[in-house]
């Protein structure tokens, strides 16, 4: 009995694994982008707010001491500057640069 368990426990373990690893080649988006005006935590949640409207959006990591933030978009997804340009003044700041990790921007 215990022999059987510890072996669909195992094979769970392998599906896991095998169903967490994104398709050969494809890796997540990252953009780093300087925002002008992002002064405190209320700031920062209203950006991040609009900054997750963005299709394919996964997660954001917020510096507000030196005004930027780190994006990270879904695997698959073409994120372009001007849906990010839009999100950012659509919370109230302006666009100070946008930095591509890994990829270029889609125009």
């Amino acid at each position: 009995m215990k022999v059987k368990l510890a072996i669909v426990l195992i094979g769970l373990s392998i599906l896991f694994c095998l169903a967490s690893v994104s398709p050969a080649g494809e890796k997540e988006e990252r953009v780093i982008i300087k925002v002008e005006g992002l002064y405190c935590p209320f700031c920062a949640y209203g950006l991040e707010k609009h900054i997750k409207k963005i299709k394919g959006f996964k997660s954001i990591q917020i510096n507000i001491k030196e005004g930027t933030a780190e994006i990270a978009f879904k695997s698959g997804t073409r994120v372009s500057k001007a849906s990010i340009l839009e999100a950012v003044e659509n919370a109230g700041f302006e666009l100070d640069g946008v930095t591509w990790i890994g990829k270029e921007p889609e125009k």
